[in-house]
């Protein structure tokens, strides 16, 4: 999306949740070769988000531009907001969890309790005949008449009088959302842990319009042509509900949950004159999908008694998932015809609330995403392009607004703050990065960055640093702002943050953020180095015929280095026989390895003991003479490629003598096998012990007449001889 400078909307439910400030830690970082020097890039939307927004915006192209700006209230009788209203005067009700209250938010942003349901949240709000406003909640599932023009005080020992006798009760645990059909005038009840859709008459009178198979119906919308949808959990089904017990399956999402459903406006006609643009017809729908680890489960039944828990939930479950926002274009009015589309998804985040543009503009966002887990609200254009609108202080954004009488708004909950839309961008907008990590002390050198659409000093930019991961007293104020790339003038440090300001130039966009830095170089270790010790003996015995596993000259060496700024490093290894003192090169000095591993052939080598030594340089990373080496020794190994022998073999009175003999050492196993056939079968030495290079036998087979007896002998480098004798 390369802009979101349309008007602006907001709709639907916000989640309740433990509050938890994040640290955002980034390794946008990027090497100039091997000279030490270092960059952090923040040239995408991934890169650049995560920090403070004030009237900005990022797009998926990796550009920050003017955004919303916007005037809050921090809400002081709700905890977390579930949905939202826009009424005609400019305000907006709220539905709010854990109070399960309706406020009302003016013009003015001054915050009012319109109704006390007695409930733990307002799961849905809407608007039937006459402006009669619906409220649906759970655990109870409750449906109440709210006054939208009510005061209530906070007087909880008058509970009578503040809570209204519920309009209707449904006979199933939660309402997750509600839809008013005003052809039929009939209002809709997505409705769980039962997962039934409930029509309500004007009277109050309900009775089930469709079950489905799934255990939630967590959302609910009628298109334009009249067709009814709704959305399921866990299974993750979009459903068009042709007929009262009938529908059709529209979608079958590789997710759990369908959250929230909104239709695309019906295309303009045609200026006169002009022909008309081509399109695929029928119906546009648009629906969140969320992901999670196990399919999500509704708080449980708590009773009207309960006090509210310590902590906030969403309603849903308080881990994260993964979000998609899909399109479905074309849809006949049996729901079926409709062309999939996946415009955008987040797999750091799960999604909580959508809403549609009313007057799409060329390029502009045609839905707005409430994301779950971190505040966000993002405008997604047909193009697949995005941009982080706003990032919140809140946890989650249950509720958005796009247009109205009063503009566009937003509701986060956790904490539960209120924001309308006041303008775009404006002399105090700005964007701060987040945190950034260099992993050691930094010293900082130049800052640069591109402006388009305006003069290049549109945008200064200032700096700070500190050693804590999160910005506090410690850190360095603010550098002075800076109108022209140029040396950063804050003290090193291993956390740094970038903050860009907009001089009044609306039209002025960011790209192409970079920060050179240097780290002090500190040595890299190597801990550990691993030469296996003994060959690879047979864990079993082999059976009748197996030949004897060939003995590999080859020994894989393995290394662990602790590195502490990551470079890049080269290392180079050497061996000795253990009474020498001379090391000789495994790997060419011109030529060092850069991996933690490397196979050594020892076939040349003369049996005997033998260390390994790793050295690892950090060369490659840093400047020629600047460059920190360690080496670590292996402990002794033996190298043994030659078997052992078997100097004697002899069979008398149905024993078998032996005596086998290595040049190193020790004899390691001794099996036998009978007439060539049945499983091999050890034996050991006189003494009952193998633990010398030279080993005697004297077992009793228990053998009479005639047989073929096979020896064979291993030595501890897994090297083997077999040897046969025939005897009666």
């Amino acid at each position: 999306m390369r802009s979101f400078r349309t008007a602006l909307p907001l709709v639907a439910g916000v989640l309740l949740g433990a509050a938890s400030a994040a640290t955002w830690i980034a390794s946008d970082v990027h090497e100039a070769g091997a000279v030490g020097t270092r960059f952090f890039d923040l040239d995408t939307q991934e890169k650049l988000s995560g920090g403070e927004q004030k009237g900005t915006a990022i797009t998926s192209q990796g550009d920050v531009e003017a955004g919303w700006v916007t005037a809050k209230t921090t809400l002081t009788k709700g905890t977390s907001v579930w949905s939202a209203l826009a009424r005609p005067d400019g305000s907006v009700l709220l539905g709010v969890g854990n109070e399960g209250r309706v406020l009302k938010i003016d013009a003015a942003g001054k915050e009012t309790i319109v109704a006390e349901t007695g409930a733990l949240a307002v799961t849905s709000l809407v608007e039937g005949p006459g402006g009669k406003i619906y409220a649906g909640t759970m655990p109870e599932g409750e449906i109440f008449i709210v006054d939208p023009n009510a005061s209530v005080g906070v007087n909880p020992s008058a509970p009578a009088a503040q809570k209204p006798k519920a309009w209707t009760k449904l006979a199933s645990d939660h309402v997750w959302a509600l839809v008013y059909d005003k052809k039929k005038n009939e209002l809709y009840a997505a409705t769980g842990a039962d997962g039934k859709i409930y029509r309500v008459d004007a009277a109050g009178k309900s009775q089930v319009h469709f079950d489905a198979d799934d255990t939630q119906i967590t959302s609910i919308a009628i298109s334009p042509s009249g067709t009814l949808y709704a959305g399921t959990s866990s299974k993750g089904q979009l459903l068009a509900i042709t007929a009262p017990t009938k529908s059709e399956i529209v979608q079958d999402f590789d997710g759990h949950e369908v959250k929230a459903i909104v239709f695309g406006p019906a295309a303009p006609a045609p200026a006169k004159g002009a022909k008309a643009a081509a399109t695929d017809g029928g119906d546009t729908l648009y629906c969140i999908v969320n992901e999670y680890a196990s399919p999500p489960e509704p708080p449980r039944k708590l009773g009207i008694a309960v006090k509210p828990p310590s902590t906030t939930f969403d309603g849903a479950r308080p881990t994260k998932g993964k979000g998609q926002l899909w399109k479905i274009a074309g849809l006949a009015a049996d729901g079926r015809g409709g062309k999939p589309e996946k415009l955008w998804d987040d797999k750091s985040t799960h999604f909580f609330s959508l809403t549609a543009e009313p007057a799409p503009k060329a390029g502009g966002p045609v839905v707005y995403v409430g994301t779950a887990n971190d505040g966000r609200v993002v405008g997604v254009d047909e193009t697949h392009g995005s941009s982080v609108l706003a990032k919140t202080e809140s946890r989650s954004i249950g509720a958005i607004g796009i247009g109205g009488a009063k503009g566009s708004w937003f509701a986060g909950g956790d904490p539960a703050v209120f924001h309308r839309v006041t303008g775009v961008g404006g002399a105090d907008a700005t964007w701060t990065s987040k945190v950034l990590d260099a992993g050691l002390k930094a010293r900082w050198g130049k800052l640069t960055w591109r402006v388009a659409n305006a003069p290049a000093t549109a945008i200064e930019v200032q700096t700070r640093a500190g050693q804590t991961s999160t910005p506090d007293d410690s850190w360095s104020a603010w550098s002075p702002a800076i109108s022209a790339p140029g040396k950063v003038t804050s003290p090193p440090g291993r956390f740094v943050q970038l903050r860009a300001r907009w001089k009044g130039n609306a039209g002025a966009v960011l790209r192409g953020v970079s920060l050179a830095f240097v780290t002090d170089n500190l040595r890299a270790v190597v801990t550990e180095v691993n030469v296996p010790t003994k060959g690879a003996l047979p864990t079993g015995l082999p059976s009748s015929g197996t030949d004897v596993p060939k003995k590999e000259s080859t020994i894989k060496l393995t290394w662990k280095v602790d590195n502490p700024d990551n470079d890049k490093l080269a290392y180079r290894l050497w061996f000795r026989r253990e009474e020498s003192t001379i090391w000789r090169a495994i790997t060419k000095d011109d030529e060092p390895i850069t991996a933690t591993d490397h196979t050594w052939n020892t076939e040349s080598l003369a049996e005997g003991w033998y260390r390994v030594r790793v050295e690892a340089s950090d060369e490659i990373a840093n400047p020629l003479g600047q460059a920190l080496k360690h080496g670590l020794d292996s402990p002794a190994f033996i190298v043994d490629n030659t078997p052992p022998v078997i100097r004697k073999l002899a069979l008398a009175n149905g024993r078998m003598q032996a005596e086998v003999a290595d040049g190193v050492g020790p004899i390691a196993r001794l099996e036998v096998q009978i007439d060539g056939k049945g499983p091999w079968r050890a034996v050991t030495s006189t003494d009952g012990i193998l633990d010398d290079a030279v080993e005697t036998v004297d077992a009793p087979l228990g053998l009479t007449g005639s047989h073929l007896v096979a020896l064979r002998a291993y030595d501890a480098a897994g090297n083997a001889v077999t040897k046969e004798i025939e005897g009666k």
